[in-house]
């Protein structure tokens, strides 16, 4: 059965999208579920990062490189890797969908690529175990679905050669966000807290569920870049082989500790001796997320590679994607979670600062801290709370 298509431009490729017709009182986003195959241009920064990515993965393996993306869509992932990324010799897309096929197939042909670029109709799971031989591997395998990866994370594992990067994609935020706790917990194996820092400890939960599910392969794993942007969380993982390694990427698993009395938290590495506690600073009951990941959430060698990468494509003019870049890289070696300043206003009875002066304020007492690139408002410092909400007395409002 035909159906109605456009003709977009993304990046350097020229595809075919089934064509829109909401109908009365419809949502643009419901007429894109409803499409045949689903394309989502809000998601395009989303394809810019991982254009950006691979660059960088290439750079650092100096090889071509094969890849895959099993729930390929309209193909457009895939093609723009092709297209934009030196050096990639082989992507293999996939899609459970007729349609879909059909569509990335005729797009595959028509931006020329079909020398290297091909697609197979096959669940994604099924797909990726396949490749899951050692001489069969992908250098970077991409998982972007309609809501959670977790489903895909064994196999996309399994599925990556030991020095390549999965990238995952998740739009499930209440479960990871503290709304549907028990949806989190049946995901990815940990407790969520609706928090000021939700979007950053989603971001963790994720990480962390890759890391365990890595290491039961021995497989070693870190986040090499990992952001937050509209309706999605994005982490690009680093695999490594060695049952000692895998060790060490979980001594970076452990608990965030979070009191609504007063707003402040701590983390604890490792296993929790009880649920969460009291706070030092209020003798409020603590209450404990996790596990998740402790660590670092982007590595500063690639991000600076990243940004290299963009001085040679269009996507350097992508102001949003290189600004969250900075910022990400911005907080490497900062604590996880931060403050909300209108939050901490809010508790001190006065009118929302400007977050800048408190900053500074921070920095001049001996202090780190930086904004967070997930929230504006965001804070993180290594102060605790009672100096931040000292500063926040102190500056102009």
């Amino acid at each position: 059965m035909e159906y109605p298509k456009a003709l977009v431009t993304e990046g350097m490729a020229r595809i075919m999208i089934p064509k829109l017709s909401p109908s009365e009182g419809e949502t643009l986003e419901g007429a894109r579920s409803r499409a045949p195959v689903f394309y989502n241009p809000v998601m395009k920064m989303n394809r810019d990062s991982a254009i950006l990515a691979l660059g960088a993965l290439q750079r650092r393996l100096s090889r071509p490189l094969t890849i895959c993306e099993p729930m390929c869509g309209t193909g457009i992932r895939g093609i723009r890797m092709a297209l934009e990324v030196p050096g990639v010799r082989e992507a293999v897309l996939g899609d459970m969908s007729y349609h879909a096929i059909r569509l990335a197939e005729g797009n595959i042909r028509m931006n020329g690529v079909g020398d290297r670029v091909r697609v197979r109709r096959m669940e994604a799971n099924l797909l990726l175990s396949l490749h899951a031989r050692p001489l069969a591997r992908f250098d970077y395998t991409d998982i972007d679905p309609y809501g959670t990866p977790a489903p895909f994370i064994d196999t996309a594992t399994r599925a990556t050669r030991r020095d390549g990067m999965v990238a995952l994609t998740a739009t499930d935020m209440a479960p990871l966000c503290g709304v549907n706790v028990r949806a989190c917990l049946r995901k990815y194996g940990s407790t969520s807290l609706r928090t000021g820092y939700s979007h950053e400890s989603a971001l963790r939960i994720l990480a962390g569920a890759f890391v365990r599910g890595a290491a039961v392969h021995e497989v070693a794993s870190m986040p090499v870049f990992g952001f937050f942007a509209d309706h999605y969380i994005r982490l690009y993982m680093r695999l490594d082989r060695g049952k000692r390694r895998a060790d060490e990427s979980l001594r970076e698993m452990g608990y965030l500790l979070y009191c609504s009395g007063c707003r402040s938290f701590r983390s604890v590495r490792g296993g929790l001796a009880k649920e969460g506690g009291f706070c030092d600073v209020c003798g409020s009951e603590m209450k404990a997320e996790g596990p998740l990941w402790l660590g670092d959430l982007a590595d500063a060698g690639f991000c600076s590679d990243m940004i290299e990468c963009s001085e040679d494509s269009f996507i350097g003019s992508n102001r949003r994607l290189m600004k969250i870049i900075g910022n990400v890289r911005g907080e490497i070696g900062m604590p996880p979670g931060f403050f909300v300043i209108d939050e901490l206003s809010s508790d001190l009875g006065v009118a929302s600062r400007r977050i800048e002066p408190v900053i500074d304020g921070l920095k001049a007492a001996g202090f780190k801290a930086t904004r967070s690139h997930t929230d504006s408002r965001g804070l993180k410092t290594d102060a605790p709370v009672e100096a931040v909400k000292g500063i926040i007395l102190e500056a102009d409002a």
